[in-house]
């Protein structure tokens, strides 16, 4: 008996590891536990196994730790976007791009956020919620994360355009249409990108996860390419442009401006770099089993990092003084950011 709880021990942790795609965010772990009984794979393990290598690595359960950070992240989003949105409904307005920016950004963190407890309860037992909110969740999941990536990228490019070139032949008016038309373009963008995840999503034995026959690799990169590299070059170029514009200006806003503009292109890379990083290193090369639950964990602490990003944008819009007037009555803050690189701010 207690043999073959150690072989199934390390049969959990030696179990082939998909390629892990940005598609489900538990079902990994559910994996990492799975385990065949039937009596050929226990002789096969038996022959394959001995005590030597079953002690060369430990084998932890993270599921309550992953869990109480899925709880943590959700009540952290939901209270900081809860505040962002409410913020700009009832004294702010969304009569400015920026602020019409933000909101759409909050509302897309608060849907990725609202999935949260639905994983999270995978995790800890299995998916108990039907095949038909299998589906919805995992299409507001990726809702959420592609339109935050696609609104990032354009409020960086609208930032990029004020600075830059100044914007003295860019109105209010169009900088407020080109943000309506990017939050548009951008719920439409991200509901067209998640059909193909929505229909694939289905219920496999106890966990919500795609059985789509497309080839894995090639989704991955697609997405990597499209959710990570495009916007990170995107925005690393606008803000290194953004960065060069203010150290050439006199300001007494420009060393907070500078440090908070780092700030933001370091913050998107340490949130969503080490995910991908992990995973193309999971793609790529063969580990022993020992190796591949260390790289498991590190997938684990990687996609905690990652998911945390939708908390991020309420702290930084609090951190660099946005809403230091919310209490002085409705007034229109939408370009306060811009004051901050121009003359009008000096």
């Amino acid at each position: 008996m207690h043999r073959q709880k150690e072989i199934t021990t390390i049969t959990e942790v030696h179990l082939s590891l998909r390629l892990f795609s940005l598609y489900n965010p538990v079902n990994q772990d559910l994996e990492m536990e799975a385990i065949n009984f039937t009596g050929s794979s226990y002789e096969y393990y038996s022959y394959v196994y001995d005590d030597v290598l079953i002690s060369m690595c430990e084998v932890d359960n993270y599921k309550m730790i992953t869990g109480v950070c899925y709880a943590t992240i959700f009540c952290l989003s939901i209270l900081g976007n809860g505040f962002l949105v409410c913020a700009l409904t009832c004294y702010e307005g969304l009569n400015g791009a920026t602020n019409l920016f933000m909101f759409c950004l909050a509302l897309f963190d608060l849907l990725f956020t609202l999935t949260l407890p639905f994983w999270c309860v995978e995790l800890l037992h299995h998916w108990v919620f039907g095949d038909v909110a299998c589906k919805i969740m995992t299409g507001a999941y990726f809702v959420g994360i592609y339109g935050s990536l696609i609104l990032l990228t354009a409020m960086t490019l609208d930032h990029f355009v004020v600075v830059v070139f100044r914007s003295y032949w860019l109105t209010r008016s169009q900088r407020l249409k080109f943000s309506k038309v990017a939050c548009i373009g951008a719920w439409i963008i991200s509901l067209i990108a998640c059909r193909r995840d929505l229909t694939a999503a289905n219920i496999n034995t106890y966990s919500c996860e795609s059985t789509s026959m497309y080839d894995e690799k090639a989704v991955y990169y697609a997405q990597l390419i499209l959710l990570f590299v495009v916007p990170f070059a995107i925005i690393a170029f606008c803000y290194t442009k953004i960065l060069l514009t203010l150290m050439s200006m006199s300001t007494r806003q420009k060393c907070r401006t500078v440090i908070l503009v780092l700030c933001i292109v370091i913050a998107f890379f340490i949130f969503w770099g080490p995910y991908h990083i992990i995973i193309v290193l999971m793609s790529i090369y063969d580990f022993d089993p020992c190796e591949h639950y260390q790289l498991h964990v590190a997938y684990i602490i990687c996609r905690i990092l990652a998911f945390s990003h939708c908390c991020m944008n309420p702290a930084l819009y609090i951190l660099i003084g946005k809403y230091r007037n919310l209490y002085r009555g409705p007034t229109d803050l939408s370009d306060s950011w811009v004051h901050l690189y121009t003359n009008e701010g000096a």
